[in-house]
């Protein structure tokens, strides 16, 4: 009996853990809209883990009208196997909000004219993270089961 009660308390203590991202309202696009810098933690994973050297400003803004700017983003977060080479990208196009596996996510069309290869980053491509303003935008790295990923938060306006 304490066996089963046991693994009905562990089952409900993992079902409930990403309630936070399973139980939210769709962002919405004034609630997002603002700029958003790479975090002095994700500096650091890049350095450390990625081998990058100096690491410019790096921010993405989303704006009003779903239109997105990226400027320096690390190649390792465009790379399927999250290598990359230490190679800052930039780009400009649309954005969209989508239903992700746990909460939301963006979906990203990026046009020509930018170092970023055009075309649509889907899946979503970036994690809303937060239930609420303001939010949190995080892209995987790599492979999603080695859990690395990027963190962009929202500057102040």
């Amino acid at each position: 009996m304490n066996r089963r009660i046991a693994a009905i308390g562990v089952f409900l203590m993992l079902a409930f853990t990403g309630c936070d991202r399973v139980f939210v309202a769709t962002p919405r696009e004034p609630d997002l809209v603002g700029i958003y810098k790479l975090t002095a933690d994700s500096e650091n994973f890049l350095r450390e883990h990625k081998a990058y050297g100096p690491i410019p400003v790096s921010v993405i803004e989303l704006k009003s009208g779903s239109i997105i700017s990226i400027r320096n983003l690390p190649d390792c977060a465009v790379d399927g196997f999250g290598e990359g080479s230490g190679v800052f990208l930039s780009g400009d196009g649309k954005w969209t909000v989508d239903k992700a596996f746990l909460g939301y996510g963006l979906n990203v069309d990026i046009a020509d004219g930018g170092t970023m290869k055009p075309g649509i980053y889907a899946g979503p491509w970036v994690d809303i993270r937060r239930r609420s303003s303001p939010h949190v935008l995080e892209i995987t790295v790599g492979d999603p089961d080695s859990g690395e990923s990027i963190k962009y938060e929202r500057v102040p306006s």
